[in-house]
């Protein structure tokens, strides 16, 4: 036979109907934890006993939902049923302790106003018998200081005692409960409340309210539904509890409904009704429908207090939003409304983000004239500002200022020193923390190893990574994005997608700014079946249509070569911004496909998507690779008139880029001449490229030397300075500093590194061994195709045996080789170079893509050649 739940009987049915008595047994027992107390006073910490009395106190003689009209009886009739039942008075009593236990009872109150809480508990543990009004005025001492585990400690005691609650110390025991989350205690108040008549008539609706908040404070949102349901009256407090409810669980609709049927039934909102729906669509980031509900708001006559603008500038604050932050404090105090400390807090906040010290400033004094600058959480925020705004000294200075520091105070000022590059001010105060009792947590050792990568010092971030676990810290996903974002800013793509591996091997969930942070690399290293692969991996975790993460996928598959998966992203992309449209442009000039470049500018201007600066720089290059000079100056010079927006160095790149592929080199030098910007290396790049192309050793030396002034030591300017003296076959007079030495450095070599069947292999021009294969079939290649073995290094070689022409051969040709004899003819050839590529290598690249009939795609520093069928994507100008 089942054995019957005695604690089923406990809960209240959907109709509410009375509860029978529940057995002695009914619930296990709970230790509530009181201060001490005299060894004669017995304790009752048990709970079956209580809740035992609550459910077998005799119910008054009244209905369960009394009608309205009973609200107009007869005086005695109403004095009546206000009374409560009492229990026998014990052996003894005596109608002369009653004066005691008054004066007693005011005593306790006395204590209790004058913040003695301490005394009023040993006035009432000296009573020698306490009533209803004692238990009353000792209950709501501890109530109102929000000790509630010691109210119902309390509470348990007193019915333990024989002394059964009023409707109004009910209340404040199920508001310990609805704090405490004391679900089955409050189920059994509810019990009560129902058995003795206290939730069916007009002066009861703070009790049902007690009941209903108790019921939203523990999560259920089901019980409190048919608690609001049943009852017949309802103030705005029921309204406010239930709609709080319904936004604690995110249901934002039924939210908006019942404010709806709150204002038909004649309750008008107030502000706390107002300021729960906005605070609740404030943090779940939803901070527009939160400014129409200000609106709404401030048109029904309510006026937003502090805590709507609080909730409103620490919403934007947290969205990274930190404009509308700034706004919405600036129309707080022109309503005449005072800033608290947490709203000066979180305008603090949005002035670091935004890097804004002078606003900071005029906050910090604000902070200073209301007194709540040495708050920790706005001294945390100071902190935050002036590291952020580079004034390390002054974040330094608030953070000794702060009396008593949290975690979050140290880490803020061990972020400004990491991120002010003072690694080893902020590894001092990591190894400080827990000298001054503060554990490190994770975000302490993930700032650490942030700042070490960014500040080059990868060995030291890698050696705290390893000893996070060792002390105790679990690694979380951020940690791993940390190395990942970490080592692709660095340019070491291999080994952000090791660790990117090494993470899912230890079943660590990557998570959205994981898979923005990786794609990256996988573009980088021109490998288009690896980012199909992350793009499974999105799809997987239905992250497809983020918008973000599908203009990076855009961005991936086209620097890969596979213009046709970036078309494909770009076709599903549901919610395409002008990122997403110049993402796609310029693939399509990547690819050399600018006439669909410009007809996709023209469809986004038909959908309605203004340009910005990048997509008319996009558009010059896409006339430039037409060679229609005239249309391309059109853009340029009306670009103001047309879409507001001033040429800056970009555009006038993009100009001397159309001029200079059509020849007009001696323009593109006046136009640089004539410009009111300062021309950077990017300008001089693009000039330098079309004066060595067009064989004006003048105008190629003149951007030598320019170049040669801004980046003095760049690898990529040493390289274009060396094509420029092999075209004209003499020493070109440069600075002695700008001559590429023999002894480069590694990253200065020329190398590239060609991938097959999921192996790298690396060739470098000064190698001193290559495959005897590799050469072979090089040279077999260079024959069927029509090249000379001699001349092959730019015509300063001259070799007679093999084993003398392998030092003298670039990379690009042994990749290629190399590429052909050991893959698949249907597969394409993937190399990345370091340097750029030689014109030599580049027709031998063409001449083999037409002969075999493979596509091949070379990835330099400055460009993306794509060979097909003897042609390339760059147009032979690179």
């Amino acid at each position: 036979m089942e054995k019957p739940n005695p604690l089923k009987n406990l809960l209240l049915p959907p109709t509410m109907e009375l509860l029978a008595a529940p057995f002695s047994s009914l619930l296990p027992p709970r230790t509530h934890h009181l201060p001490p107390q005299s060894p004669s006073t017995h304790r009752h910490g048990r709970l079956q006993e209580p809740i035992m009395a609550f459910a077998q106190a005799p119910p008054l003689p009244l209905l369960l939902q009394e009608p309205r009209s009973s609200s107009h009886a007869p005086r005695r009739s109403t004095r009546r049923l206000i009374q409560e039942p009492r229990t026998h008075p014990p052996p003894g009593h005596s109608l002369r302790s009653e004066p005691r236990i008054v004066s007693d009872t005011k005593l306790i109150t006395m204590h209790s106003c004058g913040g003695r809480l301490g005394d009023a508990r040993k006035v009432f543990e000296g009573m020698c018998r306490r009533d209803l009004l004692a238990w009353s005025a000792i209950i709501g001492a501890y109530a109102i200081r929000g000790l509630y585990g010691e109210v119902i400690a309390l509470a348990l005691r007193m019915v333990a005692e024989g002394v059964i609650p009023d409707r109004f110390l009910i209340t404040r025991v199920l508001q310990a409960c609805a704090y405490s989350e004391d679900l089955q205690l409050g189920m059994a108040l509810h019990s009560m409340a129902i058995r003795r008549g206290f939730m069916g008539r007009v002066r009861d609706v703070p009790v049902g309210n007690s009941v209903l908040a108790m019921y939203v404070k523990c999560g259920e949102l089901d019980h409190a539904r048919r608690v609001f349901e049943n009852m017949e009256q309802r103030d705005v407090g029921t309204w406010n509890s239930m709609i709080f409810g319904c936004c604690r669980f995110g249901e934002w609709e039924e939210a908006r409904r019942l404010l709806d049927g709150m204002r038909c039934e004649g309750t008008e909102p107030g502000v706390v009704t107002w300021n729960t729906l906005i605070s609740s669509y404030a943090r779940s980031g939803d901070l527009d429908m939160a400014m129409e509900l200000l609106e709404q708001m401030e048109e029904s006559g309510v006026a937003p207090d502090v805590v709507t603008w609080t909730s409103l500038v620490s919403g934007f604050v947290h969205s990274d939003r930190g404009d509308e932050a700034l706004q919405c404090f600036v129309r707080m105090r022109f309503a005449g409304v005072e800033p608290n400390g947490m709203t000066i807090a979180s305008a603090i906040s949005a002035c670091a983000s935004l890097k804004l010290l002078s606003q900071g400033m005029e906050l910090h004094c604000h902070a200073i004239k209301v007194g709540s600058v040495n708050n920790v959480l706005s001294g945390n925020s100071l902190v935050d500002m002036y590291a952020k705004c580079g004034e390390i000294v002054a974040a330094r200075r608030i953070f000794n200022e702060i009396p008593e520091k949290d975690i979050f105070s140290w880490n803020s000022m061990v972020a400004g020193y990491a991120q002010a590059g003072y690694c080893g001010k902020a590894y001092e105060l990591f190894c400080k923390m827990e000298s001054h009792g503060v554990r490190r947590n994770v975000i302490t050792w993930n700032i650490m190893i942030s700042g070490y990568i960014r500040n080059g010092d990868d060995e030291r971030a890698f050696e705290l990574f390893q000893m996070m676990e060792s002390c105790g810290v679990k690694r979380d996903t951020a940690s791993w994005n940390i190395l990942i974002a970490g080592s692709v800013h660095n340019g070491y793509y291999d080994r952000a997608l090791r660790i990117f591996r090494q993470m899912q091997s230890l079943l660590v969930r990557p998570d959205y700014i994981t898979i923005l942070s990786i794609i990256p690399a996988f573009a980088s290293l021109v490998a288009v079946w690896k980012v199909r692969e992350i793009h499974a991996c999105i799809f997987h975790r239905n992250m497809e249509m983020d918008g973000k993460i599908a203009n990076a996928l855009i961005n991936a598959y086209s620097k890969s070569g596979d213009l046709a998966g970036a078309c494909a992203v770009f076709d599903r992309h549901s919610s395409r911004n002008i990122i997403s449209w110049n993402c796609i442009i310029l693939a399509h000039l990547m690819h050399g496909s600018p006439n669909e470049a410009l007809d996709l500018f023209s469809q986004m201007k038909r959908e309605g998507v203004l340009p910005d600066h990048t997509t008319l720089t996009a558009v010059i290059k896409a006339y430039g690779l037409k060679g229609k000079v005239s249309e391309g100056k059109e853009i340029f010079l009306n670009m103001t008139h047309n879409y507001n927006i001033a040429p800056d160095l970009d555009h006038y790149a993009a100009m001397v880029d159309v001029l200079g592929r059509s020849g007009r080199v001696q323009e593109a030098y006046e136009l640089i001449d004539e410009m009111p910007l300062v021309p950077n290396s990017a300008v001089w790049e693009t000039f330098l490229t079309a004066a060595t192309v067009h064989g004006n050793v003048r105008l190629a030396y003149q951007a030598a030397r320019e170049l040669s002034e801004i980046e003095p030591r760049d690898p990529r300017t040493q390289r274009l300075i060396s094509n420029l003296q092999d075209l004209a076959r003499k020493s070109v007079d440069v600075p002695d500093m700008m001559v590429p030495s023999k002894g480069r450095e590694l990253g200065e070599v020329d190398s590239c590194s060609v991938e097959i069947k999921n192996k790298v292999y690396l060739f470098s021009t000064d190698d001193t061994f290559v495959l005897e294969h590799a050469v072979a079939k090089l040279k077999l290649m260079m024959s069927q195709t029509g090249l000379s073995v001699l001349n092959m290094h730019d015509g300063t070689l001259d070799v007679e045996e093999a084993k003398d022409e392998v030092s003298g051969i670039h990379c690009d040709k042994l990749a290629i080789a190399f590429a052909m004899s050991n893959s698949a003819h249907f597969r394409s050839i993937r190399i990345i170079k370091t340097v750029r590529m030689c014109s030599h290598c580049h027709t031998f690249a063409k001449l083999v893509s037409e002969k075999y009939n493979r596509e091949i795609l070379i990835k330099d520093p400055n460009c993306l050649h794509k060979f097909k069928g003897g042609k390339c994507s760059c147009e032979d100008y690179w």
